[in-house]
């Protein structure tokens, strides 16, 4: 039943839809370091304020105000150009430009069951058979860890979620990071599995996830202390921020926008006096506040179109970003999960954003996560980027001599040259879209997409088998960190 689908390529370059002009570009940009000179942010953490008072902000207790110069300086430190290397080199991505990469995301606590259809706790296997479920599907780029493991404390969650992804796929892995020893014992396995400190920077199989930003503009203090031991070790790290329109932001957009570029552009110059050159990923999440009961919104169209909009900001700045699509209110995979999926990843991704996530696998405000929604997303995002991939106009694609050896009324069908293109100009998706007539799919079994999905995905579960750890690094690791793997 699953196959490897026909993958459309991670690293297409969007850019073709820009909801703001250069000009708005420009007027967010200067209203952003305006906010920071005026308004500025709140840091406590002790590092931190030491960092800026020494590099010449203006430190009135807590409240940190930034000069543009200063920001300036670290928007030219920060490196435009990102490797995120998966186990197989094949599925490295090379954030940079508009090259656009999609995959999962989240931090979810409970799963819909594929087995029972209910819900229940995540715990850590869900995170190893994720992590299969990703290996096996091309058009999903990148494994975020999904879910937060229940079954594990904060003492020993990195390692143990970190081991479980990394020995599951060859693709790139990223997770939210708790404590310092976490990054510390995180690094050391990884370094391992890389063949050395070195090699790992140059090839980072892993990256980091602060969420360090308390909207609106207040730095958090543990999770700063986390960011800036992340860039220290020099593994890449988002800067994830995420506020509500009408609730942690002005309920503008433009006004969240200036809000939200103010509190990327001061986490981004920490990372840069803390470890100058050190990877950091832009990571501003716009969304919208539900104004009756003051909840998350997810599946909105606003949503596409911030996530869009703030594309245009870091490219504006060329460091990468990382930003938001694929959410969704809908509690199942139905119909409503599917239109606000798909509408704001093909905004996001024909925006040109580096490195997407949330859009797979993600149900009801980013709070549950469904297995076989993975393998329907994963038709969708290839279709989002066979769209980002455009229309080659050539004089091959033309086709005029094709044209004139068909002549008036005649037929392509099997012509060398429909054969040639056939695989490749149209996207064609597998087992969980149908595309028969009536009869042949009631020939079938008459199901849907999400009874196919289910059984596409039980299949992956029962025989895909990802590329193993080295054995020899797997039993390094068994060993030293035997007192956390094994709980």
């Amino acid at each position: 039943m699953a196959r490897k689908d026909q993958g459309q390529g991670k690293g297409l370059v969007g850019g073709q839809y820009k909801p703001l002009t250069d000009g708005d570009v420009k007027r967010i940009h200067e209203a952003s370091l305006a906010i920071l000179k005026r308004t500025g942010v709140q840091v406590e953490e002790p590092e931190a304020l030491r960092l800026f008072t020494e590099a010449g902000a203006d430190v009135d207790g807590n409240r940190v105000r930034l000069p543009q110069s200063l920001i300036e300086n670290a928007l030219e430190r920060a490196p435009s150009r990102i490797v995120l290397a998966g186990r197989d080199p094949d599925n490295d991505l090379i954030l940079e430009g508009a090259r656009v990469h999609i995959g999962t995301g989240g931090a979810a606590l409970r799963v819909l069951d594929l087995e029972t259809g209910k819900i229940r706790k995540a715990v850590l296997r869900d995170v190893a058979d994720m992590a299969r479920i990703v290996d096996a599907l091309d058009n999903i780029h990148f494994y975020l860890v999904p879910i937060y493991p229940t079954d594990c404390c904060k003492e020993n969650v990195e390692v143990r979620k970190y081991y479980a992804s990394l020995a599951n796929t060859t693709k790139h892995v990223q997770a939210g990071i708790y404590t310092v020893q976490g990054i510390h014992d995180v690094v050391e396995m990884c370094e391992r599995i890389s063949g050395g400190p070195e090699p790992l920077r140059e090839r980072p199989i892993v990256s980091f996830i602060t969420s360090w930003m308390v909207s609106p503009l207040k730095f958090a203090t543990d999770v700063t202390t986390l960011l800036i031991e992340s860039c220290r070790q020099r593994i890449p790290v988002v800067l994830s921020a995420a506020p509500m329109a009408g609730s942690t932001a002005p309920v503008t957009l433009a006004g969240m926008l200036a809000q939200l570029n103010a509190e990327q552009l001061a986490g981004l110059t920490l990372t840069q006096l803390a470890q100058p050159g050190c990877p950091v990923l832009l990571g501003p999440i716009p969304a919208t506040a539900n104004l009756r009961n003051g909840r998350y919104l997810s599946g909105t169209v606003e949503l596409g179109l911030c996530n869009a909009a703030i594309t245009q900001l870091a490219h504006f700045y060329r460091v990468p970003i990382y930003n938001s699509a694929g959410m969704t209110e809908s509690k199942i995979p139905d119909i409503q999960a599917g239109i606000e999926k798909a509408q704001s990843v093909i905004q996001v991704a024909l925006a040109g954003a580096n490195f997407i996530h949330h859009a797979a696998g993600m149900l009801e405000d980013m709070s549950t996560i469904a297995y076989e929604q993975f393998v329907i997303d994963n038709e969708m995002l290839g279709m989002a980027m066979r769209a980002v991939r455009g229309i080659e106009v050539d004089d091959d694609t033309l086709a005029l001599d094709v044209i004139d050896a068909v002549g008036p009324g005649g037929h392509y069908l099997m012509e060398e040259h429909t054969l040639r293109y056939m695989r490749t100009e149209h996207y064609s998706p597998s087992a969980v879209f149908d595309r028969q007539g009536r009869e042949s799919w009631e020939q079938a079994g008459a199901t849907d997409a999400w009874t196919r999905a289910k059984e596409i995905a039980h299949h992956i579960l029962a025989k895909h088998q990802p590329e193993a750890l080295d054995p020899a690094t797997d039993a390094w690791i068994q060993e030293r960190f035997a007192s956390v793997l094994r709980l």
